[in-house]
């Protein structure tokens, strides 16, 4: 696949930076709840902590507590989407959809066009676990902050609010 170029000519790359809260039942206080929302959910950008991936088209930050290790899961298809979570974000055109269900015959939302400024989504999901012969729920939410650059600066989520912003998505 040809590079995403602008107007200008200038060679655009995909920024992802992933906030992931993750808990369990015994932490569904108030205290717990209110510990979780005084966390941010947008970090400075810091150069060992961001991960080129398919060829450099992709720069990912993530940041957060993840119990399971690599919970959040990525591929390149057709060498143009790339899947990541319930997210799918066309390299060509700068758009990005959302998937509420995982389900072949569920069709993406489409979220927006990523020409100027970036945008946040999250949502809040569960899942069962199994560890140690004991079975129980996670419960996390996500935070995606994502933009096309044509150059990387370790504040691009912090100069500016988003240009639109997705909450609750599932």
């Amino acid at each position: 696949m040809p590079a995403r170029f602008d107007s200008s000519g200038a060679v655009k790359q995909l920024v992802l930076q992933i906030t992931l809260q993750q808990w369990d039942k015994s932490q569904q206080s108030a205290e717990h709840e209110a510990a979780r929302q005084q966390q941010p959910n947008r970090h400075s950008i810091e150069a060992d902590n961001v991960t080129a991936l398919f060829d450099g088209r992709l720069l990912l930050d993530q940041h957060g507590d993840s119990h399971t290790g690599n919970r959040i899961r990525y591929q390149l298809l057709d060498d143009r989407f790339l899947l990541i979570d319930r997210f799918r974000f066309d390299l060509q055109t700068q758009t990005v959809e959302f998937k509420a269900k995982l389900e072949s015959n569920v069709e993406p939302l489409l979220l927006a066009t990523l020409e100027q400024g970036w945008i946040q989504c999250s949502y809040q999901w569960r899942y069962r676990v199994e560890e140690s012969e004991f079975i129980f729920w996670r419960y996390e939410t996500v935070t995606v902050n994502a933009a096309f650059v044509e150059q990387l600066h370790s504040q691009l989520f912090l100069h500016s609010p988003p240009i639109q912003s997705f909450a609750n998505l599932v």
